[in-house]
Formats: C-alpha cells, sequence, structure tokens
C-alpha cells in the first residue's frame, strides 16, 4: 500500500450506504507484473552478456553495446513496475453486504457496481498455470445496464466468488424466516379471529423499493417496472 492511501479513505468506504459493510477485497495476484518481471528478465540476460563480453571474450565494445542494453530494459522495467504498483494500489474490487463494486484508474475512474440480488452468474476464468499460481478472473453477468462486470488477475478468486455467494443467499435465507414466521402468525390470526388483509407486506415492499431508488441501486425505468408489480399483486 503506498503511504498517501493511508491518510484517506478508499473510494468503497467513502460510497458505502447507512448499513452497508465490505465483507471481502480482492487484490491483484503478483502476476500482474509479469510485463516488469519481463524486461528485469531480460536485463539480466543482457548483463550477462556484458560481463561474458567483458571479463571472458575480452571485448570492450560488444561488452558497452550488452550493458546499455542490459540498462535499458532495467529502466523500463523499473517504470512499469512503479506505474503498476500505482495503479495496482488505486484499483479497487470489493463485495459489500449489498453489492459488489470496481473501481480502476487513478485520475481518470471507471467505476461499476451491481446489487447483490441482479447477478445472474458467477464465472471463474483460470486455466492449469493460474490455478498453480493462486490467481484467476472472475466475471459477473448481472441483470443491471453494464451487463457484464470482469475483475483481471485477481489472488485467490475462490475467495472473492464465495464472498458474493454468501451474501446473495443472505437475504433468501431471512425471506425464507420471515415467510415461516408470517405463515405462523397467519395461521393463529385464523383460529382465533375472521381473516383480514394484511397491507403491512405491501408496504414494507414498496418502502424497500423506494429505500433502492434513493440509494441509486435501481434506476427511474427499473423502479416504476417493479413499483407496478408490488402494486398489481394487491
Amino acid at each position: 500500500m503506498l503511504p498517501f492511501e493511508g491518510a484517506s479513505m478508499s473510494y468503497a468506504e467513502k460510497n458505502l450506504a447507512p448499513g452497508e459493510t465490505i465483507v471481502h477485497r480482492a487484490r491483484y495476484h503478483w502476476i500482474y507484473y509479469r510485463t516488469a518481471l519481463a524486461m528485469l528478465l531480460v536485463s539480466v540476460v543482457f548483463g550477462l552478456w556484458w560481463w561474458i563480453a567483458g571479463q571472458r571474450l575480452g571485448s570492450p565494445g560488444g561488452s558497452a553495446f550488452f550493458g546499455w542494453i542490459a540498462l535499458l530494459f532495467l529502466a523500463a522495467a523499473a517504470v512499469t513496475f512503479l506505474f503498476r504498483r500505482i495503479r495496482a494500489s488505486a484499483d479497487e474490487f470489493v463485495v459489500t453486504n449489498r453489492r459488489v463494486m470496481r473501481k480502476v484508474g487513478l485520475f481518470a475512474r471507471e467505476a461499476e457496481q451491481a446489487p447483490i440480488e441482479k447477478i445472474q452468474d458467477i464465472r471463474l476464468d483460470q486455466g492449469v498455470v493460474a490455478r498453480l499460481l493462486g490467481y484467476g478472473s472472475i466475471v459477473l453477468e448481472t441483470a443491471s445496464e453494464r451487463g457484464r462486470i470482469v475483475f483481471p488477475d485477481i489472488s485467490r478468486p475462490e475467495a472473492f466468488r464465495n464472498a458474493i455467494w454468501g451474501q446473495a443467499s443472505t437475504p433468501a435465507v431471512a425471506t425464507t424466516a420471515t415467510t415461516a414466521t408470517t405463515a405462523t402468525a397467519a395461521t393463529a390470526t385464523v383460529s382465533s379471529a375472521p381473516s383480514t388483509p394484511a397491507p403491512a407486506s405491501t408496504a414494507e415492499r414498496l418502502k424497500e423499493l423506494e429505500d433502492l431508488r434513493l440509494r441509486g441501486l435501481l434506476s427511474t425505468e427499473e423502479y416504476a417496472r417493479k413499483r407496478e408489480e408490488i402494486l398489481g399483486s394487491l
């Protein structure tokens, strides 16, 4: 982490809604620096040729040539690594208890997010080498406007995927418990008094829908369509 990161809140922390918490953060794997590592390897190879030409072959001209190339690749590797390091510190891949967030870029930002309930599928792209080294890319298929969100070259991609599925199952468990409690209460009411309509359930659904719209998790079209569905079920 760069020194200036600790002095301020991250993008995800600044954009958390009331009651929303971060449950998982993904980071780039070291393979993200592969270009810089390749340049460093080339620099080492030319450095060896510089030493061989100067010390073993006695060729000062060839030694100088190989030496300059080694320095050139070494400088390129250092610049590439520094750029990637700053980019890795700025990019954020976050799972909260309500949504998945992806923010990339330092000055020109690109931010994507999707509510947990709109995630339709999670694909893990991981070849044999990636599996051995412990990295991969996560691709989310969502019902939101973005459609697809990609998290490339992240470390421990299985943990990131499991964190999303873990949050996706929480609402279902809560809904099941609420349904069971409501059914028990309805049975008790029927046995003691004539059945009466319970508008509280519809009111709560409308309130929750309005809350999602105010937090920007639903577009105007989605809000209108869902509201019509709730009202049409009366």
